[in-house]
């Protein structure tokens, strides 16, 4: 199994009880290729397992969010993941694989629908072409069970030029500046780190962990993938060592970083939460080309 299938990462990452969106996922007997019909309208690579993905999207409840394994199409939001009724499930899975097919160069591997419980978010504003809700998310990146850096999710660059003029608004920009000064704060992040320390500990390797703000305010993992697949500020230094190779030491990593709990209480206490380099990505580093296709 790919570890970037959330059919590997995802019962892990349940097992430690962080907050997760309820998840039904449906293996499908035909994978990949043998999909491919169902961009054209014809369901009957998936027919003998209709009633099989009903009872799953069934038991999450509508609406729901839906993705496969290892993408969402999430900037086609109303046409793909976000599913209102069931009377929409068909032609949201036929967007979703044609989007998963579209994606990278050759397309995704597809394994399975996954079906999750849709939860409302703190939502700042829509963007992009399926007017996707931009909600506060971060992204930690750990490796062999220690947290390396974090990252605001949201790229400013990406989210203009994927959106349409006239959906953004004035102020959209100031928006997300004040998001990151209200949401990137102590406590926020002293939660955050104590859960992403839970996932790491199940985890060797190098991946990205997402975490997004519900409405109730609650930090949910959302999503992870492998690190160097995960899009990374270019101009962090941990980027730049993990992808040489070399063996990353955190205490002379550009702020902001996790490198040891005692720095991190250092770090509160002082109140340093200085604003990072925006970063973002639509499934792992598959943002720009996703952009590019809208």
């Amino acid at each position: 199994m790919k570890k970037n299938s959330l059919i590997y990462w995802y019962p892990k990452v349940k097992n430690t009880r962080v907050p997760t969106p309820e998840t039904e996922i449906v293996i499908l007997k035909n994978q990949h290729s043998e999909l491919m019909p169902i961009c054209d309208g014809d369901f009957s690579p998936i027919q003998d397992q209709w009633e099989e993905i009903l009872t799953s999207a069934r038991k999450i409840g509508f609406p729901l969010f839906m993705r496969t394994d290892e993408f969402s199409g999430k900037h086609q939001w109303k046409k793909t993941c976000f599913v209102q009724k069931e009377e929409d499930l068909k032609e949201h899975i036929k967007n979703l694989l044609e989007d998963s097919f579209m994606a990278d160069l050759m397309g995704l591997p597809i394994r399975a629908l996954v079906f999750r419980k849709y939860i409302p978010m703190q939502n700042l504003f829509k963007a992009f072409y399926g007017e996707m809700p931009v909600n506060p998310e971060i992204r930690f990146f750990i490796r062999d069970g220690e947290i390396l850096c974090w990252h605001w999710y949201w790229v400013e660059e990406a989210i203009e030029r994927g959106s349409p003029k006239n959906l953004l608004p004035f102020n959209w920009k100031d928006i997300i500046n004040n998001a990151k000064r209200d949401y990137l704060s102590g406590n926020d992040l002293m939660w955050l780190e104590n859960d992403v320390r839970k996932i790491a500990k199940e985890f060797d390797g190098f991946w990205s962990v997402d975490f997004c703000l519900s409405a109730k305010r609650e930090w949910i993992m959302i999503d992870m993938a492998v690190g160097e697949r995960s899009w990374h500020p270019e101009d962090c230094k941990l980027n730049q060592k993990v992808l040489s190779n070399q063996s990353p030491t955190p205490h002379t990593l550009a702020s902001p970083t996790f490198p040891t709990e005692k720095a991190i209480n250092i770090s509160l206490k002082e109140s340093s939460s200085e604003d990072s380099q925006i970063s973002s990505n639509d499934e792992t580093s598959l943002n720009n080309n996703i952009i590019q296709l809208n």
